[in-house]
């Protein structure tokens, strides 16, 4: 099976006299941590479509609104003995406890989850939300898309994300979601693992952070890595 190319779809996206190092698959690697939402920049709604698709989406709009008239606002009797039932000490104290119990698993089963990611995947990124690790995750969550790309030029890394999404197969749309300079990259360190993936590296920045990367392959991973080393 032929290897994908990488590099024509980045050099579309190189400034006059950068030349390209090198250019593989960008792998989002596993566990990374979610980006707090008032990071996060609100989504862009799709036009709806025209023709038969928008009007069957304005019928399941107007489908899924609650009716109203009287009828709807008037409370059966079935709800009123549900909230006698709910205004009950003994049925609270019972649901307290269950409510408590719930919990007390979901935590449980949470900490496992998180054990098992920690060992599975190791420490995922290392800075605060404000440091250059913190930022290049931002920009990449909030270009939205699917990471596809990333190359290494001699001036700057950059990765590439597709807006073309969605169950239509279509042309690919690219767009630059982050780059960053090589004077702020301190190093590219290699960190292949025996779980899969095995093409992790991880992005250290000049202030101390980084963040976990990633290739499909670890001979895609390394191929950046000596790139960036012996520019």
């Amino acid at each position: 099976m032929p290897k994908m190319d990488h590099a024509t779809p980045c050099r579309q996206f190189l400034h006059p006299g950068e030349v390209l190092r090198e250019a593989r698959d960008y792998h989002e690697y596993p566990d990374l941590p979610l980006v707090p939402a008032h990071l996060r920049a609100p989504r862009k709604r799709p036009p709806r479509a025209k023709g038969l698709l928008g009007k069957l989406s304005d019928i399941l709009d107007k489908a899924s609104q609650p009716s109203g008239g009287a009828a709807a606002s008037r409370p059966s009797e079935s709800r009123l003995l549900d909230n006698r039932l709910l205004d009950n000490p003994v049925t609270r104290v019972a649901g307290n406890v269950a409510e408590g119990l719930n919990e007390a698993q979901e935590n449980i089963e949470d900490a496992l989850d998180d054990a098992t990611q920690r060992m599975m995947y190791g420490k995922t990124m290392e800075g605060s939300w404000t440091s250059m690790a913190g930022r290049f995750h931002v920009q990449v969550t909030n270009a939205g898309g699917e990471p596809r790309h990333q190359a290494l030029t001699d001036r700057r890394l950059f990765v590439l994300t597709d807006q073309a999404t969605g169950w239509r197969e279509r042309e690919p749309e690219l767009e630059v979601a982050v780059q960053i300079q090589l004077s702020n990259i301190a190093e590219l360190r290699p960190r292949p693992r025996m779980t899969f993936p095995r093409g992790r590296f991880d992005l250290v920045f000049v202030d101390g952070s980084w963040i976990a990367l990633c290739c499909s392959f670890q001979e895609d991973m390394e191929a950046m890595v000596t790139a960036f080393h012996g520019r």
